[in-house]
C-alpha cells in the first residue's frame, strides 16, 4: 500500500510531501521529494513493537539546515572528488567545493537539495529529477529516476537510473544511518562484509590510489564481527558469489539487514562527525557506490556516462528479524 501526505512547504511555494510504502507484512517506508530522503523505516518485530532503523528528523526545516545529509538520496557523485576537478576528453570541469577545496556528495546544489516529482507505478514510488547543465559545475543535462519498491515483505530495493546529453561522471546513492538496536551507538552491533581490500585515505578522507589488503588490519570484516571503531571507508567488494555485500546486526541479534548492490564499493561511515540533536556513532551509513575520487584514478571503476550509455544501479536492504 502507498499513500501520501502534504509535509511542509519551502520559501518558493514548492510543497513537498511524505509518501509511505507499507508491506505485505507492515514494514514501512517513508520517503520525501525533497532531497529523495528517507525519512522513517519501520520494521515490525515479533513482540509487536515498530522498530525504528534510522536516524531522521521531525521537520522539513531541520532537513534543510541539515550538514551530515541525514537519510538523504546522494548524487551526481557520493563522496569525495579531490580539487573539486576532473577531466573528461581533456576537458576539465570544476566543481563547487563544499569541503576545503574539494567537493563532498555533488556540492552544495546535488541531489541531497533537489525538489523530486514523483509518481506510483506498480507498488514503487517513482521520484525523477532534472539536474541542468553545469549544475554545481557538473556537465550535462541530467535526467534522474529513482525507484523505490518492497522486493519482499522485509527488503527495500532502490534502483536509480539516470540520462545525460554530454559525458559526465555519475555516482548515486542513499545516505541513511542505520542503528538496528535500541541504543544510541552502532559501535556494538556486529559487522560483515564481502571486501578482501579496502582503498586506504589521507587526512582529507580522499583515498590515495593504493588497494589494499584488509587481512591483519582493522578494516578485516569478512567474519562478522562488532565494529569497535571509527570509520569512513571505501571497501573494494569482492565478486559476488551469492553472499550479501554486507550484514549489519543489532548488538541482541534480533534484528539484521542484508546489503545487496551491482557497485563495486561500500562506504562504511560510523557517523563520528554527527552532531546535535545527534551524537557521534548514533548510527552507520552503508554507501553503495563506485570509489572515491574514482574520476582522477585511473585504477579505480569508471564513473564515466554517456548520452549512449545511461546510468543504472540498483541496491537492496533486506531486513531480517
Amino acid at each position: 500500500m502507498i499513500t501520501s501526505k502534504f509535509w511542509s512547504t519551502l520559501e518558493d511555494g514548492q510543497a513537498i510531501d511524505l509518501i509511505s510504502l507499507e508491506s505485505a507484512v507492515g514494514a514501512v517506508v517513508e520517503i520525501s521529494n525533497f532531497g529523495g530522503l528517507i525519512r522513517s523505516l519501520t520494521i515490525p518485530m515479533p513482540d509487536g513493537t515498530m522498530r525504528q532503523t534510522v536516524l531522521n528528523y521531525k521537520t522539513l526545516d531541520e532537513y534543510l539546515t541539515d550538514n551530515f545529509y541525514i537519510g538523504a538520496t546522494i548524487g551526481p557523485y557520493a563522496n569525495r572528488i579531490r580539487g573539486g576537478k576532473f577531466s573528461i576528453d581533456g576537458i576539465q570541469y570544476q566543481l563547487d567545493q563544499n569541503e576545503g577545496d574539494n567537493t563532498l556528495h555533488g556540492g552544495s546544489a546535488g541531489f541531497h537539495a533537489m525538489c523530486f516529482d514523483y509518481e506510483i507505478e506498480d507498488n514503487s514510488l517513482l521520484l525523477k529529477g532534472h539536474s541542468p547543465d553545469g549544475t554545481a559545475g557538473f556537465p550535462g543535462n541530467i535526467d534522474v529516476t529513482i525507484r523505490f519498491r518492497w522486493k519482499t515483505p522485509t527488503a527495500l530495493e532502490i534502483t536509480y537510473t539516470a540520462v545525460t546529453d554530454r559525458p559526465t561522471i555519475l555516482n548515486m546513492t542513499n545516505h541513511s544511518y542505520f542503528n538496528l538496536g535500541t541504543e544510541d551507538s552502532v559501535l556494538s552491533h556486529k559487522l560483515y562484509l564481502r571486501a578482501d581490500s579496502y582503498t586506504p585515505i589521507d587526512v582529507e578522507l580522499l583515498p590515495s590510489g593504493e588497494i589494499a589488503s584488509v587481512k591483519n588490519t582493522p578494516f578485516d570484516f569478512r567474519v562478522l564481527r562488532p565494529i569497535a571503531g571509527a570509520y569512513d571507508h571505501n571497501f573494494v567488494l569482492s565478486p559476488d558469489d551469492g553472499k550479501p555485500a554486507a550484514t549489519l546486526c543489532a548488538p541482541g541479534g534480533e534484528l539484521a539487514i542484508d546489503v545487496f548492490t551491482d557497485k563495486p564499493g561500500l562506504q562504511i561511515y560510523t557517523g563520528t562527525m554527527l552532531g546535535v540533536p545527534f551524537t557521534p556513532f548514533a548510527g552507520l551509513c552503508l554507501e553503495t557506490q563506485i570509489f572515491p575520487d574514482a574520476p582522477n584514478i585511473e585504477a579505480f571503476p569508471s564513473a564515466l556516462v554517456l548520452p549512449e550509455k545511461p546510468y543504472h544501479s540498483t541496491t537492496v536492504f533486506a531486513f531480517r528479524v
